[in-house]
């Protein structure tokens, strides 16, 4: 009896590649292998007849386990060649057996020693049982194979997934381990399903931690009510119950931790029934405390934005709206920079953590405010030279600020950031800006995010001595500027997150 897909479909046949000039070989090997079964999977059957079809005839047929291959063919070592092009065009885990009629041309020990292949077959005397257990052990060894590659790629999502600790990134981890904790804690389903909500919110709808297999159409599930009615209704009367149940829909097993309710949902009667039991309430309870630790996590940052909010908005007390201007002009610089990185501006510049704390970073930028007259900051004429001296000393007030913050004892990246955005968002790119009238690409690139950002927010803002401009006026003036007081790059970015809507009032 096949085995079974959790949908109740045979498992696909193992595909075996025949690759000989002698259409004879073809009929001979089908007719030697037939009837063999592998992991209660048949053979199914590819053909080439020359080298050259061997590899056009792989890279339509990905999936092939085993390739059957002769040496001879359209010439002497045309065999020998094709295994060096597969393995060069990245199919390393199906399993060569090299078939010759004639060894002497391609000896056994030289071949395998300088050739990735599985085996080395004679075709004189190669009896059927030879040739059934060279097969089965070369389905083994690519099932096997598999089976780590899947594992490797699994791993690979959770090493990925951990570079920013979201709730996006838990979800991501969980997803990443969810493969591999079925196959060693023997779950006996290939559909899984994790959610979650907080066990002092017992009201909250569950979210989705992580899915394995199809829920439902194409969409993966984010809460309950996105998976089937009566796999919904299963879940939630087990977060209700604080149980484990069962029922037509699947089983669920409910655990409680780190002040997290978890409910695994997995398909069919059997799914637990020889699961390691000790490796799942492991499993579950890091998921809990991953989950928990986000949110400490996610508490502690929302804590800090709002006290470096605040301490912005009160540098900037002065001036009407000042806690709405900060947020756009959070919002635009988060926007220019996510802009940038789409198209690949200043590649090595803006990463993720580049585009994730610039937003906070900028609020920091005029700090140096508060050390300023407000008669100097409400000024309505132009300032006199003593005067635009003091305006000007606000960067060197704005950095006394930050280090006095910071007591030497933090250097995140948000930090480092402002540090930067501060020191420098006053700098031209011709070198006519201050304090130090740095040129081109000697102002950090932060800096020069903020400079275009920052223009475009004050001259769209109402100031006393004049209304709001419009942002068509104000981005053809950027735009004029652009190679002389702004970075072109950052201008062409401004355009099109402003045509998008981002930045206005």
């Amino acid at each position: 009896m096949n085995e079974r897909s959790p949908a109740g479909k045979a498992l696909p046949p193992w595909k075996v590649l025949i690759a000989d000039d002698d259409r004879d070989v073809h009929e001979a090997t089908r007719m030697a292998l037939r009837g063999i079964r592998f992991r209660e999977r048949t053979l199914d059957y590819v053909d080439a007849y020359s080298g050259a079809e061997t590899l056009a005839v792989l890279q339509e047929n990905p999936d092939v386990a085993i390739v059957f291959l002769d040496v001879i063919m359209e010439t002497e070592d045309a065999g020998l060649a094709v295994v060096r092009r597969i393995r060069e065009a990245g199919f390393k885990l199906v399993r060569i057996i090299i078939r010759t009629g004639f060894p002497g041309q391609a000896p056994e020990r030289q071949v395998i020693v300088d050739y990735d292949i599985h085996d080395y077959k004679e075709k004189t005397g190669l009896s059927v049982q030879k040739l059934f257990t060279s097969v089965i052990s070369a389905l083994r060894a690519y099932d096997d194979l598999k089976s780590l590659e899947r594992h490797r790629r699994g791993l690979m999502s959770v090493l990925e997934s951990v570079s920013w600790f979201d709730f996006n990134a838990v979800q991501r981890y969980v997803s990443g381990m969810l493969a591999e904790f079925s196959d060693l804690a023997r779950l006996q389903s290939q559909r899984l399903v994790i959610l979650c909500r907080p066990t002092a919110q017992s009201a909250e709808m569950p979210t989705v931690i992580a899915s394995l297999g199809e829920w439902q159409g194409e969409r993966e599930p984010d809460c309950i009510d996105d998976l089937p009615p009566a796999t919904s209704a299963l879940i939630g009367e087990s977060f209700s119950t604080l149980q484990a149940l069962s029922g037509a829909a699947g089983v669920t097993r409910f655990f409680r931790n780190h002040g997290i309710d978890l409910v695994v949902c997995a398909s069919g009667d059997e799914a637990f029934a020889g699961a390691d039991d000790v490796f799942l309430e492991v499993f579950l309870s890091k998921v809990c405390q991953a989950i928990s630790n986000q949110q400490t996590f996610s508490e502690m940052v929302s804590v800090r934005d709002a006290l470096l909010h605040a301490m912005a908005v009160r540098a900037d007390r002065w001036k009407a709206g000042a806690a709405v201007e900060l947020e756009r002009l959070s919002s635009l610089v988060s926007a220019l920079a996510l802009q940038l990185n789409s198209a690949l501006s200043f590649p090595g510049e803006i990463d993720e953590a580049f585009v994730r704390d610039i937003g906070v970073a900028v609020r920091l930028h005029d700090l140096g405010n508060e050390s300023l007259p407000e008669s100097l900051l409400r000024k309505l004429g132009s300032f006199d030279a003593d005067e635009r001296r003091l305006m000007q000393s606000h960067v060197e007030a704005g950095m006394a600020a930050l280090d006095q913050l910071l007591l030497g004892t933090c250097h995140s990246n948000v930090f480092d950031l402002a540090r930067s955005i501060t020191a420098s968002h006053h700098e031209h790119l011709d070198g006519s800006g201050y304090p130090h009238a740095l040129r081109g690409a000697s102002i950090p690139l932060a800096a020069r995010i903020v400079a275009v950002a920052d223009a475009f927010v004050a001259m769209t803002s109402l100031r006393p001595h004049r209304p709001a401009l419009m942002p068509s006026a104000v981005c053809a003036e950027i735009e004029a500027a652009a190679g002389t007081l702004y970075d072109p790059r950052i201008v062409e970015a401004l355009l099109d997150v402003v045509d998008r809507g981002v930045g206005k009032q």
